[in-house]
């Protein structure tokens, strides 16, 4: 029997009130590339070489498109992020943005007098990563619009879905990212491509996907509760979704 993957999911108040009946469009992706392997249904795609590994789970709602490498050498690996980006549909977005954080930090004196400390903080062009150990980078998302066809059902019934598969010849979505880094300071720089596309969507009516559990809840202190968590019954990594109303 196929293992079923439980996940939480954040609802906004939103769903729940509006008479309008939720759907969510949930995506399944496929690798366009051999170089990217998947263990199995419960895992997310990842690339292996004999500096690292780099690692994606994309499941979130509009997609998750960064990925998580994974230093497996003694030395620290240097992610290039000028040289580094997210690619969509041919369109190449960096992962270098150039931006600048200001923390304002505001201190009351004895007098009523107020002063003002400003912490800057400025976005690197290179992201270390140190010996076997892992950052990730997820600055974008996959993709944030439903995917409307006329063989698609965008209103199934509860007991339904309607679902529609694509090739990577007929895709609406291909995505993916050109990674480039070194090993040590005066390292080779090295490439790394792995991309993605959308091989199928499926439509569900929110009942038909999402169910309420009763979970123990200890923020009170006088005793443990049981609240209402709205709990999505599979979260593949390999998927994102998108909710839409009808």
């Amino acid at each position: 029997m196929k293992k079923i993957k439980f996940a939480l999911l954040a609802l906004s108040a939103v769903g729940f009130m509006s008479c309008s009946t939720l759907y969510y469009q949930v995506a399944q992706t496929k690798p366009l590339d051999q170089s990217v392997k998947n263990n199995n249904d419960d895992s997310g795609y990842f690339y292996e070489d004999q500096n690292c590994r780099i690692e994606y789970n994309f499941w979130a709602e509009k997609g998750n498109g960064g990925f998580t490498i994974v230093n497996k050498t003694d030395q620290i690996i240097y992610i290039l992020k000028e040289k580094s980006f997210f690619v969509k549909n041919g369109v190449s977005s960096p992962y270098f943005g150039g931006h600048v954080w200001v923390d304002i930090a505001t201190t009351n004196t004895m007098k009523s007098v107020q002063t003002s400390t400003h912490t800057q903080t400025i976005e690197q062009t290179i992201e270390a990563v140190a010996p076997h150990a892992s950052v990730t980078l997820s600055s974008f998302i996959i993709d944030k619009h439903v995917i409307v066809d006329c063989d698609l059902d965008r209103k199934p019934k509860k007991n339904e879905v309607a679902t529609i598969a694509f090739s990577k010849e007929n895709t609406p979505v291909t995505f993916g990212n050109f990674i480039t880094y070194r090993v040590g300071e005066n390292g080779q720089e090295k490439t790394v491509q792995n991309m993605f596309y959308t091989s199928r969507v499926t439509n569900y009516r929110k009942d038909a996907l999402v169910f309420v559990d009763n979970r123990e809840s200890c923020i009170n202190v006088s005793g443990a509760k049981k609240i209402a968590v709205p709990v999505i019954r599979f979260a593949p990594p390999t998927g994102y979704f998108n909710k839409y109303t009808k």
